[in-house]
């Protein structure tokens, strides 16, 4: 285990500031939208612009990776995403800001192919659950810290967004100095998505769903709580104990996974993440400190469906699929974060701030339903 952690310290290292970047600008935006007076669909084109993005670039950053490395790949990704966060502080208009998101969706996902492949590549299946959940712990620490970066300037300032470019350039530092380590393979083999969907059905579907759920957070819980009243500080609390549940539970989960199976473990999940959503509804019209418990048990049991999902995948993959394979997943993560802030737009327009929790639910039902007829 030791071995198989220290083989992708870069990797974990690299996420970790990418993560705090992204969880800054995510945050930092949505605040922004409400402060600007987007309606709440304006911002849901926005944000779902960066999925866009997202699932595009796997359909070109397999075959990048094998011509100019996993190393060269990241880097750009980072430096692109850089770019974009830093362009949003001086272009503020749903246009411009939905344009710089789809640049950056699709920088990012090109990094992640990378990131996720370079893992795939080192870790052996008995150990995979449990390294990719320190790989996933490691990234909700990193946004957990990111939504206290939001208070570190004022949201109509350039400061935040400087701040969150400046993360973005030195994540690939890392990757940059254990570039000896990197896999040196010949050029991944193609491994389309329909053969994803026949290799493992549920680990397809429930990636899918683990995007729409991923993104409904990340993009609409901010709307959420600006919805209630929250101030900023109150805000980046709501948003980091999304982050420090999934990063509380992360790691047990994986365990459980490798421990029992994944298909029974994305079952648990999934029926939790159902419960606790409810939850979320229920105390819509209670107090602060019940609001936060019902954002950290939903962090807790959505965020570590997509490294359960992804470990579930790569079990039944042949090494020289896995770049082909990381880049179909993150594919399928993104084409599902597409669908998640366009649904809680529509959600929360139409019924307001609850309907954030209502599109969460549903999701969670869908993902339990997959578990329970799929292998």
């Amino acid at each position: 285990m030791r071995a198989a952690v220290a083989s992708v310290w870069a990797v974990i290292a690299t996420i970790a500031f990418v993560q705090l970047a992204n969880g800054l600008q995510t945050s930092l935006l949505g605040v922004r939208a409400g402060l600007e007076a987007f309606p709440a669909w304006t911002i849901g084109l926005i944000m779902a612009s960066y999925y866009v993005g997202y699932s595009s670039a796997p359909l070109f950053s397999h075959a990048v990776i094998g011509r100019t490395g996993h190393v060269r790949t990241m880097t750009a990704g980072a430096v692109f995403a850089a770019l974009s966060i830093v362009s949003a502080a001086f272009f503020v208009t749903p246009l411009a800001w939905a344009l710089l998101r789809a640049i950056s969706g699709f920088a990012l996902s090109s990094l992640y192919v990378g990131a996720e492949s370079w893992i795939h590549d080192r870790v052996e299946n008995a150990n995979r659950g449990r390294v990719f959940s320190i790989y996933m712990v490691v990234q909700m620490v990193a946004m957990t810290g990111s939504q206290f970066l939001l208070n570190a300037g004022n949201p109509r300032s350039a400061v935040s967004f400087l701040v969150a470019g400046a993360l973005f350039t030195v994540s690939c530092l890392p990757v940059i100095y254990a570039r000896a380590s990197a896999p040196d393979h010949a050029p991944p083999e193609p491994f389309g998505i329909v053969r994803l969907f026949l290799a493992t059905p549920l680990g397809a579907i429930v990636t899918v769903l683990a995007g729409v759920s991923w993104s409904i957070v990340f993009t609409f819980g901010p709307v959420y709580a600006q919805h209630y009243g929250f101030d900023l500080y109150q805000v980046s609390v709501f948003m980091a104990l999304a982050m420090m549940g999934g990063a509380v539970l992360q790691f047990p989960l994986g365990w459980l996974s490798d421990a029992v199976g994944r298909r029974i473990t994305i079952a648990l999940m999934s029926a939790g993440g159902v419960a606790v959503a409810l939850f979320g509804l229920m105390v819509g019209s209670d107090g602060f400190a019940l609001k936060c418990a019902a954002s950290f048990l939903v962090g807790g049991l959505i965020f570590p469906v997509y490294a359960v999902s992804a470990a579930h995948t790569n079990d039944a993959v042949a090494p020289q699929n896995r770049v082909s394979a990381a880049a179909g997943l993150v594919l399928l993560f993104g084409l599902g974060s597409i669908f998640g802030p366009l649904a809680s737009g529509g959600a929360m327009s139409a019924m307001g701030a609850d309907g954030y929790y209502v599109v969460l639910a549903a999701t969670m039902l869908a993902s339990l339903a997959a578990a329970a007829v799929t292998r």
